[in-house]
């Protein structure tokens, strides 16, 4: 009876505390991965553990239940608390970066290890040196009478106190606060140095970095190249390639010798930059454009230090948004197609940029001018065909000459058919005396 009371005050405390969801599970496996990581302070690190356990007591509990007659030999609470180990078993061994539940693996580890506490029938567990020594009928029938002692037992003459009672406590250790002191201020050198690393890279690759790694201080959790690649709108190749990118620069940076090398090369990028300064200045005196193959070819440095440069110089004269506008401008006052090309070369941005720009531009119609009379005489209207002909035929009996649809459609500049149907209204009587007469005689 006293068994079954505690069992239940067991089962009432552990109703007071609220069950995780599977948001604030995948939330503490995340800060569980950390703090393995050693991002994270031991007392956040502490609390997140014990979270997680308190969490996850009812799984125990569940799997006790389902083992049914097996309890013969073992009382219930002993099998929980046998399962209890189980779950801090589990939670020493789970892998965070697998991707997997915690609630499986653990009720897996649970489950296991209750069945290694229930005792089997007609077996004695004894270890590897008992099977050689000692093996004789008279110790068999001692390891068989030997029966399974429960902690919660009553133990003592009068009975008042229970084996576990008995046994000695465990020392108690106090924190030691110099200890943590010491291990947050490594802790805090850490982020420092990987903060000052990260600096060398570039804006893209930092940010691959912070969500691949869980580097990112707010969020702290590491996400797969597909995850990356969604929320940075990129391709899951191009995450990739940015990544590796990333990991060679830092290796290289890794190898370098120590500060005195850091200090060195931080003289020389200061060098460079001073060159493409100059390089700038001598570009605007001579009314060129500042790009970045004419700076590679004035200042001799590599395009990799000239493109930042070239973006902080541009950024420096307006936003992307301003220089597009009035290059837009400029080209509409020049009379000239606002285009991809001419946006790109006149605004110095990229070809997405201007792209964007171009979807929602609406150019201003605006009347062509008409080009300016430069002393030419007009050219006067032309005649019809038919004013051509008539001209043409009395030019040809003026002169005496034989009047043919060749000759009439020569002198007229017309078609054929065009000279054959003006010969056939002169034959039909329009035409003059002298042109009939002019008609007959060639006919004969």
């Amino acid at each position: 009876m006293q068994r079954l009371h505690e069992l239940r005050q067991y089962l009432s405390d552990l109703n007071t505390i609220p069950r995780l969801s599977r948001e604030e599970v995948h939330e503490l496996i995340s800060r569980l991965a950390a703090a393995r990581q050693g991002r994270l302070p031991p007392e956040q690190a502490a609390q997140v553990k014990q979270r997680l356990i308190e969490g996850h007591l009812w799984l125990p509990v569940t799997l006790v239940r389902r083992s049914g007659a097996r309890l013969r030999s073992l009382s219930p609470l002993d099998l929980v608390q046998q399962g209890n180990l189980g779950l801090l078993r589990a939670l020493d061994r789970f892998d965070c970066a697998s991707g997997g539940s915690f609630t499986a693996y653990a009720s897996t580890t649970i489950y296991y290890t209750i069945l290694d506490a229930l005792p089997t029938e007609n077996t004695i567990r004894v270890s590897y040196d008992l099977t050689w020594r000692n093996c004789t009928n008279e110790r068999i029938e001692q390891l068989r009478a030997l029966q399974p002692l429960s902690l919660d037992a009553l133990h003592g003459e009068a009975e008042d106190c229970t084996f576990a009672e008995t046994l000695e406590a465990p020392p108690l250790v106090l924190p030691d606060l110099a200890a943590a002191a010491a291990e947050e201020q490594r802790q805090r050198a850490r982020r420092t140095e990987v903060e000052a690393l990260l600096s060398w890279l570039t804006e893209r690759e930092q940010q691959v970095l912070r969500l691949r790694y869980g580097l990112d201080e707010a969020d702290g959790r590491c996400h797969a190249p597909a995850a990356v690649a969604r929320q940075l709108g990129l391709d899951s190749s191009t995450v990739y390639h940015v990544e590796q990118r990333a990991l060679h620069k830092l290796r290289a940076l890794a190898r370098s010798k120590g500060e005195e090398a850091r200090q060195q090369q931080a003289d020389r990028r200061q060098e460079q930059l001073q060159r493409l300064a100059a390089a700038c200045a001598e570009l605007e005196r001579q009314g060129l454009a500042i790009t970045v193959k004419a700076l590679a070819r004035q200042a001799h440095v590599d395009k990799a230090v000239i493109r930042p440069f070239v973006r902080d110089y541009w950024n420096q004269h307006g936003s992307e948004q301003e220089r597009l506008e009035a290059a837009c401008a400029a080209l509409e006052a020049e009379g000239l197609p606002v285009t991809m090309a001419h946006l790109c070369s006149r605004a110095h941005v990229g070809s997405r940029a201007a792209a964007a720009f171009l979807k929602d531009y609406h150019p201003v119609a605006r009347p062509k001018p008409r080009p300016a009379n430069k002393g030419k005489l007009a050219r006067p209207a032309k005649a019809s065909p038919q004013e051509r002909l008539s001209e043409a035929y009395r030019r040809l009996v003026a002169q005496g000459e034989p009047v043919s649809r060749a000759r009439l459609r020569k002198e007229a500049g017309v078609s054929t058919d065009a000279a054959s149907a003006f010969l056939r209204m002169q034959r039909t009587g329009d035409a003059t005396p002298n042109a009939t007469g002019m008609i007959e005689a060639q006919r004969d």
